[in-house]
Protein backbone atom coordinates (compact mmCIF):
# COMPACT_ATOMS: atom_id res chain seq x y z
CA UNK A 1 0.00 0.00 0.00
CA UNK A 2 3.07 2.71 0.92
CA UNK A 3 4.74 1.27 -2.66
CA UNK A 4 1.42 2.21 -4.30
CA UNK A 5 1.00 5.72 -2.71
CA UNK A 6 4.75 6.48 -3.66
CA UNK A 7 4.40 5.59 -7.00
CA UNK A 8 1.09 7.59 -7.22
CA UNK A 9 2.72 10.92 -5.73
CA UNK A 10 5.55 10.74 -8.18
CA UNK A 11 3.32 10.26 -10.87
CA UNK A 12 1.65 13.42 -10.00
CA UNK A 13 5.14 15.27 -9.71
CA UNK A 14 6.42 14.12 -13.38
CA UNK A 15 3.12 15.21 -14.68
CA UNK A 16 3.62 18.70 -12.73
CA UNK A 17 7.19 19.22 -13.86
CA UNK A 18 5.66 18.49 -17.56
CA UNK A 19 3.47 21.07 -17.74
CA UNK A 20 5.77 23.39 -15.86
CA UNK A 21 8.14 23.19 -19.21
CA UNK A 22 5.78 23.86 -21.52
CA UNK A 23 5.56 27.15 -20.33
CA UNK A 24 7.46 30.23 -21.08
CA UNK A 25 7.59 33.90 -21.13
CA UNK A 26 6.70 35.72 -24.37
CA UNK A 27 7.30 38.66 -25.43
CA UNK A 28 6.75 40.89 -28.28
CA UNK A 29 7.49 44.43 -29.31
CA UNK A 30 5.79 47.45 -31.55
CA UNK A 31 6.87 50.65 -32.67
CA UNK A 32 4.44 54.24 -32.87
CA UNK A 33 4.77 57.84 -33.22
CA UNK A 34 3.25 57.67 -30.05
CA UNK A 35 3.35 55.48 -26.87
CA UNK A 36 -0.37 54.31 -27.23
CA UNK A 37 0.28 53.33 -31.02
CA UNK A 38 3.46 51.17 -30.00
CA UNK A 39 1.68 49.65 -26.28
CA UNK A 40 -0.81 48.64 -29.60
CA UNK A 41 1.37 47.06 -31.60
CA UNK A 42 3.17 45.55 -28.95
CA UNK A 43 0.25 44.31 -27.61
CA UNK A 44 -1.29 43.11 -30.91
CA UNK A 45 2.42 41.75 -32.01
CA UNK A 46 2.14 39.46 -28.82
CA UNK A 47 -1.12 38.49 -29.29
CA UNK A 48 -0.51 37.21 -33.07
CA UNK A 49 2.26 35.61 -31.88
CA UNK A 50 0.95 33.44 -29.13
CA UNK A 51 -1.69 32.65 -31.95
CA UNK A 52 0.74 31.61 -34.37
CA UNK A 53 2.37 29.34 -31.96
CA UNK A 54 -0.81 27.74 -30.80
CA UNK A 55 0.07 29.20 -27.03
CA UNK A 56 -2.44 30.61 -24.90
CA UNK A 57 -1.67 33.76 -22.82
CA UNK A 58 -1.33 33.28 -19.02
CA UNK A 59 -1.75 36.16 -16.66
CA UNK A 60 -1.25 40.09 -16.87
CA UNK A 61 0.42 41.66 -20.11
CA UNK A 62 3.42 43.87 -19.06
CA UNK A 63 4.56 46.64 -21.21
CA UNK A 64 7.34 48.62 -21.04
CA UNK A 65 8.09 51.62 -22.82
CA UNK A 66 11.32 53.62 -24.47
CA UNK A 67 10.36 56.81 -25.69
CA UNK A 68 14.24 57.95 -26.29
CA UNK A 69 13.78 58.49 -30.11
CA UNK A 70 12.98 61.72 -31.27
CA UNK A 71 10.73 60.65 -33.38
CA UNK A 72 9.39 56.97 -32.31
CA UNK A 73 8.52 55.37 -29.43
CA UNK A 74 9.30 51.76 -28.65
CA UNK A 75 7.33 48.76 -26.44
CA UNK A 76 7.87 45.54 -25.43
CA UNK A 77 4.65 43.68 -23.71
CA UNK A 78 5.61 40.23 -22.07
CA UNK A 79 3.24 37.41 -20.71
CA UNK A 80 3.27 33.90 -19.64
CA UNK A 81 2.39 31.53 -21.64
CA UNK A 82 1.55 27.59 -22.31
CA UNK A 83 1.20 25.76 -24.58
Amino acid sequence: MLRFALLAAAAVLMSTGAQAAKCSVSSASGLGVTKDIATYMSNKALKDMLAKNGEKGKGKVTTTCDGSMVVSTTCISKQKSCK
